[in-house]
């Protein structure tokens, strides 16, 4: 066994460790980084999000300069291929937008109320490739360079470093609420609630078979199991129950059947409905915070259910000091860790955040 293999055998145990809400020999730190890396390289953001291969060099050189870590959430990253999960298109830099600005979801009513009769009627993997077709430009043509993803992951993994999420599935919700556009999906769910279910209850069983089929095929340790606009905070308890959490069920049950950690990306605040987390498998899934909900609550709450992951905000990683944000990931492993905790950022690092903040939080793990 080679260096770089002993290397991430022993990070890969200190994650599953973690996940599996025992006490690993230290606390993991596994962060997420795309654009904070194109920034620190020089990389021009039109270059980075529009060729894998580019994002992945960069981001390994961006944090090969920033301390020992056990893992990464990204090994390349790829701005259009945001569309599947929102049903939008996307404005590029370089192309629709300045070639150093952040890419944009260009979030607009692609998706009509017919549309949920369309998937009742041809289900949903039928009307996604219309959909992608007609109205998201021939998307599917578009999303050939993932075809470099396993490269990534591969070159990520030969310096022994561990991809802890290796895939991203979602909920109907989401999907329907970015195509739909939120003000208009809001509006659908009070004035034509019963269609809405209907439609949902139909893409969810293509759903659940794609990310099967998916998990099968490339064998992750773990993926996301993402919401944004189905934060707490944006829906009542009622709508909540409804449309949100049965779904989110189904799907990390059928994530977890398959032998593979279920990663709630949960930004936004999700605080309100923390209770409800304990109905999903114990010690299967990693709850990954990106500042908004109350960690601490979390903890409280799912402490011997969940492992917990983040949080470090933006606002100190960019604006703050070492000293600042040291601090703070010493308090986030003392009080959620040291077991069943993985210290991360909260969601992406900033762009613009600081090498030595970025740095300060790495290291200190040790």
């Amino acid at each position: 066994m080679t260096a770089a293999n002993e290397l991430y055998e022993e990070r890969l145990k200190r994650i599953k460790t973690a996940a599996a809400l025992e006490k690993p020999d230290r606390v993991p730190v596994v962060p997420l980084a795309n654009a904070f890396c194109a920034r620190h390289m020089g990389v021009k953001m039109s270059e980075f999000c529009t060729n894998p291969k580019i994002s992945n060099e960069t981001i390994i050189k961006s944090f090969s300069r920033l301390g020992e870590f056990d893992g990464l959430q990204s090994a390349a990253f790829y701005a259009t291929g945001l569309s599947t999960l929102w049903l939008s298109k996307v404005k590029l830099p370089g192309y629709d937008l300045p070639e150093n600005e952040l890419w944009q979801v260009d979030e607009r009513e692609l998706m009509t109320i017919e549309d949920y009769d369309a998937i009742i009627d041809k289900g949903y993997n039928e009307f996604l490739s219309d959909y992608y077709r007609e109205r998201l430009d021939n998307l599917e043509a578009k999303l050939q360079p993932l075809s470099y993803m396993p490269q990534a992951q591969k070159n990520i993994e030969d310096l022994g470093i561990v991809l802890f999420c290796g895939g991203m599935a979602t909920i109907p919700y989401e999907s329907f609420c970015g195509g739909r556009s939120m003000p208009a999906f809001l509006k659908d769910l009070f004035r034509i609630p019963d269609k809405v279910q209907e439609a949902m209850d139909v893409a969810m069983v293509d759903i659940l078979e794609n990310t099967r089929q998916m998990l099968r095929a490339a064998k992750p340790i773990a993926i996301w199991t993402g919401g944004w606009r189905s934060a707490s905070e944006f829906l009542s308890p009622r709508l909540w129950n409804r449309f949100v959490f049965p779904y989110f069920k189904q799907l990390v049950q059928a994530v977890v059947d398959e032998g593979v950690i279920a990663i709630l990306h949960f930004d936004s605040d999700w605080t309100r409905d923390l209770e409800y987390l304990r109905e999903l498998p114990k010690g299967k899934c990693v709850l990954a915070l990106d500042g908004a909900t109350d960690i601490f609550k979390a903890k409280e709450i799912l402490g011997d259910h969940m492992c917990i992951m983040g949080d470090v905000p933006s606002s100190p990683l960019s604006l703050g000091t070492p000293d600042e944000v040291h601090d703070y990931c010493r308090r986030l492993i003392n009080e959620i860790g040291p077991a069943g905790f993985i210290l991360s950022s909260g969601c992406d690092i900033p762009p613009n955040a600081k090498p030595e903040n970025v740095k300060a939080m790495i290291d200190s793990v040790k």
